[in-house]
């Protein structure tokens, strides 16, 4: 773990929610007592909210003022209490999203909530993004807006890249042909911002230019040169901070 990470979780506590998939911890940050208001920040696959590429966002929104909660989401291999990996689908992160996005409401209703996320955690905020016209804004790092973004990027690494998700996620692949969130995207008023790594090779460019040309209040697009799918760093901390103050967080 990074010093990073540990910064951010540090500064954290912990609860715990009740979902249709079973209980669910949160973590849970804010540099204020008088939040500006809360994100919802959903890892991706095998992720957690202590890794570098949630981390960095954590902390772009703890550095402007706002509230973060992450939820631990169902399946990842980044956390072994989470239940087997392989059982991991899209529909189970989106759904798990939702559930959490639900909870989040409840404990602040009052101020803004907004909604951020990686990779399949972009996913499942853009499949919520539909039903969820009160959020302040979206934000997706290295954002697929279907499955199929996925399995088509595979397919051109070649036979050893679907070997790999078969055996590691087998509902997970089963599933890229149907995922799609672009529907529900293309309904969210929320401005959105994307900021990815140019040199992604499971999200291209051109994938995640999709995302965000499919919402239709898209406000900041980057891409950051010489980083893949996991962007951190200073440069990403920088690109987070334009991102986030073009969707007036």
């Amino acid at each position: 773990m990074t010093a990073q990470s540990q910064t951010w979780t540090s500064r954290a506590s912990r609860t715990e929610i009740s979902t249709s998939l079973g209980i669910i911890p949160m973590v849970v940050a804010s540099a204020t007592n008088a939040a500006h208001g809360t994100v919802l920040l959903v890892h991706g696959r095998n992720g957690a909210p202590g890794q570098d590429q949630i981390a960095e966002i954590a902390e772009a929104y703890l550095a402007r003022g706002w509230r973060v909660a992450a939820p631990e989401l169902p399946n990842s291999i980044a956390l072994p209490n989470s239940g087997p990996p392989e059982q991991v689908t899209f529909s189970r992160h989106s759904r798990a999203t939702a559930e959490a996005w639900a909870w989040l409401a409840g404990k602040w209703p009052d101020a803004p909530r907004a909604l951020a996320g990686h990779s399949i955690g972009a996913f499942a905020i853009a499949q919520l993004a539909g039903d969820a016209p009160e959020a302040h804004h979206l934000l997706a790092v290295s954002p697929p807006v279907s499955g199929m973004v996925l399995l088509s990027a595979r397919e051109a690494m070649g036979p050893a890249a679907i070997e790999a998700v078969q055996r590691e996620a087998p509902l997970f692949l089963a599933e890229m042909p149907v995922a799609d969130a672009s529907a529900s995207l293309a309904r969210s008023p929320a401005p959105l911002a994307v900021v990815t790594g140019a040199e992604d090779g499971l999200v291209r460019l051109a994938d995640a230019r999709a995302y965000f040309n499919t919402a239709p209040n898209g406000r900041f697009f980057g891409a950051l040169p010489n980083e893949h799918h996991c962007p951190a760093g200073p440069a990403c901390a920088q690109m987070l901070q334009a991102a986030l103050a073009a969707l007036g967080a």
